[in-house]
């Protein structure tokens, strides 16, 4: 009875985060569901099928697609280069013996739990004096350096088998060819659940496009919708759907090696 009591309970809870999600999905498909004048749902359920939404959306502000291929550039270039920089940066933490790696990684970890609001003026005043406001630039260069994979891939490596490193170390002192040839393939789960992250999490961004850009073609789609100008009840919904799909998908298709991932991590 317990076992049951449980999984009900969790059963309702899920339910309870995907009904925002749900109701997005629905309304997104009805006609005359929303109160186009303060976005207020006025029935749980549509009144009827329409798509004109997303007709709305794709057709008559065809705009929306270029903003959804900038989402996909920013999301896509920042998430493959910030693994780029934080493999090589994760073995330094997990496997060097140099002094005040504690230090500096105790100082990697205070740095991801500041607000994203803490580095947006620093952030700011460098672009600005680089010359690189309102450039693709100025979303990708400060993303990419972010510590939060750094830590998750580096919890990873400290729970490597230490014999295969050892035994390498017998062969070359490379230290790249070490981490190339021993320690990334080891990585793959890990990997794969530090990219859905990372992707989902800059997929998402909103603050940073309305700081760093003044130009509409460089937006990305998250702040046009949260922005919502120019837009229709109807529109922003039918946007939402678009926008949440390719993260379900990245979801549904690694969601056995983020499971993994995540266990391994040991966090």
């Amino acid at each position: 009875m317990k076992k049951i009591a449980e999984k009900m309970i969790l059963s309702l809870l899920g339910l309870l985060f995907l009904l925002p999600i749900l109701l997005t999905v629905l309304h997104s498909f009805g006609t005359q569901s929303v109160d186009e004048g303060n976005f207020r749902l006025t029935s749980l359920v549509p009144s009827g099928f329409s798509l004109v939404g997303y007709y709305d959306l794709l057709i008559e502000h065809f705009y929306v697609l270029r903003n959804f291929w900038n989402s996909v550039f920013y999301a896509g270039s920042i998430t493959c280069l910030n693994i780029a920089v934080a493999v090589p940066a994760a073995y330094a933490f997990s496997q060097a013996k140099f002094k005040g790696k504690e230090l500096l990684f105790f100082f990697y970890i205070m740095l991801m739990m500041m607000p994203l609001q803490v580095t947006l003026l620093p952030n700011y005043i460098g672009l600005r004096d680089m010359k690189l406001l309102d450039t693709p630039f100025a979303i990708v260069l400060p993303s990419v350096f972010a510590p939060f994979s750094v830590f998750l891939l580096t919890q990873y490596m400290k729970g490597l088998e230490q014999s295969y490193v050892e035994a390498a170390l017998l062969e070359t002192k490379s230290v790249f060819r070490i981490m190339l040839q021993m320690i990334v393939p080891q990585l793959r789960t890990c990997l794969l659940a530090v990219f859905v992250f990372v992707f989902a999490e800059y997929w998402n961004m909103v603050e940073q496009a309305d700081i760093y850009l003044r130009r509409e073609t460089l937006k990305p789609l998250s702040g046009l919708l949260a922005i919502g100008e120019g837009l229709t009840t109807s529109e922003v919904l039918a946007g939402s759907v678009i926008f949440m799909m390719p993260i379900v998908i990245l979801y549904l298709y690694f969601h056995d090696s983020l499971e993994v991932g995540l266990e391994r991590m040991k966090l």
